[in-house]
Formats: structure tokens, sequence, C-alpha cells
């Protein structure tokens, strides 16, 4: 199997732009260091002679370096790679020697398993609990029913389940201990549900997912922008690495610089949504951070999508956005939703 020099550099995180040449690529490391280099063509094998090779074939007033691709190394190849005399990609251990910095793969994370649930979805019960998380007022329950297109009775049977975690003092319904609530829903929302699709695209994170959103809407198709986006949207911690959007029907990414990939793989997954009350509960209710520019879906579901991706930095990155929803405290007096 021949060596693929965009799949290596995309277990390694490392982003891939087109450089200034036909010839180029512009990298940017994990660490967040851009660098530009040219990819020779890969070998089995890198030892000393392929290097001699590569370096022979090669125009002398290029300004950035050679890259030297090969499914593995000798060990003198590392040894003068890891000196700095030169970079190497390779397969087998999968690692990037750039200047003498080592990039390789990190231990391959364990993606958290959302609860089980049996039964029928109790939507409208979690969705009140990421409402009262969402705002920092009381809400009455009409106000409550409309926002999430269900009816007072429904939010009411909804609430006596709750109870010691919400309670009503006649100022409206308001969440107890934030903290505790938020905890609450996570161990039991077995999350958006639907069907997930993989995709794979040279561009950064941010970039997938604005090209996603720009087709769908000329599609007519609702979208929201879910996990490392979003996060950097409403709490910033983490450098995007994956985006995430939800969509309300399908579309093709295939002809707009997307190649299918495993959901493992893929660094855009787009997702149609089970849960319906994604498309209720939006801002500018849902997070109240704000974002003109992409349609973010509220701060509970981002939150709850972070600490299942199982990506590296994501459960720093959720926990930030946590904060974010706890410190949303009310002071007794303040005016509640009429």
């Amino acid at each position: 199997m021949p060596v693929d020099v965009g799949l290596l550099l995309h277990e390694l995180g490392v982003q891939v732009t087109e450089g200034t040449s036909a010839s180029s690529l512009l990298l940017r490391a994990p660490d967040g260091t851009p660098f530009e280099v040219e990819p020779a063509t890969p070998t089995e094998r890198l030892n000393a002679g392929q290097v001699r090779i590569n370096a022979s074939r090669r125009r002398s007033d290029n300004h950035y370096r050679l890259l030297h691709v090969g499914r593995s190394a000798t060990a003198g190849v590392l040894e003068r790679a890891e000196a700095g005399e030169f970079d190497i990609l390779i397969a087998e251990p999968i690692q990037l020697i750039h200047s003498g910095g080592v990039y390789a793969a990190a231990p391959e994370l364990s993606r958290t398993q959302p609860p089980r649930h049996k039964g029928r979805p109790a939507w409208t019960r979690w969705a009140l609990q990421r409402y009262l998380l969402l705002t920092p007022t009381p809400s009455r329950q009409p106000v409550i029913a409309d926002a999430l297109g269900t009816t007072q009775q429904s939010i009411s049977r909804s609430a006596q389940a709750l109870q010691g975690l919400v309670i009503d003092r006649g100022e409206g319904l308001f969440a107890i201990d934030r903290a505790r609530l938020l905890e609450h829903w996570r161990g039991e929302y077995p999350g958006p549900g639907g069907q997930e699709f993989g995709w794979y695209g040279l561009d950064t994170a941010t970039e997938h997912v604005e090209a996603v959103v720009e087709l769908a809407a000329q599609l007519e198709v609702d979208a929201l922008v879910s996990g490392d986006v979003a996060a950097d949207r409403i709490a910033p911690w983490k450098h995007p690495m994956r985006g995430r959007v939800y969509l309300s029907g399908p579309i093709d990414l295939a002809d707009d610089g997307f190649v299918p990939a495993p959901l493992a793989e893929a660094n855009l997954v787009v997702c149609i949504p089970r849960d319906p009350t994604l498309w209720t509960l939006v801002p500018p209710i849902a997070n109240g951070a704000g974002s003109e520019d992409l349609p973010v879906a509220d701060a509970a579901i981002v939150y709850w999508d972070l600490l299942m991706s199982g990506d590296q930095d994501s459960d720093e990155a959720a926990q930030q956005v946590s904060r974010f929803l706890t410190a949303l405290a009310w002071v007794p007096g303040e005016q509640a939703g009429k």
C-alpha cells in the first residue's frame, strides 16, 4: 500500500494547506508551529542513499525544506533527522521530524460512551434541563413551552421529574444548583443521535464548517455548528482540530473538496440528529456568547459533544464550556421571563 502523505499528516494532527509553490505544502503542527515543506516522492524505506537522491533532484533555490517521505527509516536517518540535518515523515511508526523537532501520533483516546436509555426518549425533559442551564434568569412555564415548541403540561410534568434540581418559587423555573443540573443532564442524556457521516479535507476545521454552513444555506438545509469550532466561539481553549455540523437534511460534500472518511479518521463530521430540540433551543437563548458568523449549537450540546469526542484536549475544552454554563447564575430579585 503506497504511503499517503496527507493521511499521515492528518494522523499527527498537522493542518495542511497549499504552499507558495505548486510542489510545496504549508503545515501547522499541533503546537501551532507553521512551516513550509516540499514532499519528496515517497519510498518504502528511507536510508542515506535515498536521502542523497532526493536532495539531488531538488532545485537549490527553494527557500523551504525538503520533506523525505517513507514507510520506515533506518536508525541513521532517524538520528540525522533528530539532529536537524533534514526533515522526514514516516508511517512506521507515524512521526514527522522537522528541524530536529519530533511530532508523533498521540495515543488513541477512547471515545466516552453515552449513557444507555431504554424506552421512549425524553426529549422534552432533557431540553428543559438545557433551557434552565442556558438561561440566566427564572422562566415561566408558558415561556419555556413556547421556546421548546411543546405544551405547558409537558413542561410541568418534566419539571416534576426534576424535583431537587429545579424549583419554582413564583418567579419561574430555575436551577437550584447549575453544576448539579449539568451533571445530572450529562448522566442521562443519550446524545442527539441520528446518522453521522465522516469527511476529510485539507483546510482548517473552521474553514470546513464554514464551507458546510454556506452549502447548507444554498440548499435551504438548517445547520448548527458544534464541537471544537463552536467551543472556540463560546469559551476559547483549544485550537479547533475537527469540525462538527448538525444538519436538518443530507447534503453531498464530495464536489466541495471533501472525500468520505471513516468517523475515526474524519476531520469533519456531519450529523442529521434525532433530537428535535437542537433546532428549537438555539441562540440567542442558547448560549449568550453570540456568534454572528456561524449558527452555533447551544452550549450544553457543545459541552456534550466535546466530552464524547475522545479527541485530545477535548475534556479540558469541555470544562471551559461547563464553567461558562455554571457561571450563568441568577440573583434573586432579577426580572423573570414573562
